[in-house]
């Protein structure tokens, strides 16, 4: 009996430290996405991501951020042109940034499960194809 008790032990401690590993490294990503975020991002987008209605797109709530290549582009390759943005159109122009593919999912990360937003998580290994997909409503910068 004592065997099978040390067994699930084991078991439970090596699951909980596994668990506990892997959601440490998320949260290193999401905190890393929204250092990113507030250097990058938020001086338009806002600090809760609220945009500036009819001047910069909201990202709380976000219905645009939905197709994660298409925002993969505009993050890093930028865009312009009108956009519609949960029902509101916009018509505007933003610069890319130079981040890694990391950094890139990393703050596409923050953004997606942000201020009510939930949506798939987007790992760096992703990033390349992601850029070279065609996307519907989307214009580089």
């Amino acid at each position: 009996m004592n065997k099978v008790i040390t067994t699930a032990l084991v078991l439970t401690a090596g699951i909980t430290f596994f668990s506990f590993k892997q959601s440490a490294s998320t949260r290193n990503n999401v905190a890393t996405g929204k250092e990113i975020y507030e250097a990058q991002c938020m001086s338009c987008h806002m600090d809760q991501g609220q945009g500036l209605e009819g001047v910069y797109p909201p990202l709380a709530k976000s219905d645009y951020l939905a197709d994660k290549d298409r925002l993969v582009k505009v993050i890093r390759k930028g865009m312009r042109g009108p956009i519609t943005v949960n029902g509101v159109q916009y018509d505007g122009e933003m610069t890319g940034f130079e981040l890694t593919d990391q950094e890139t999912a990393d703050v596409i990360n923050y953004i997606r499960t942000s201020w009510g937003n939930k949506h798939a998580a987007v790992k760096a290994a992703d990033v390349p194809a992601a850029l070279n997909k065609a996307s519907k409503d989307y214009q580089p910068y």
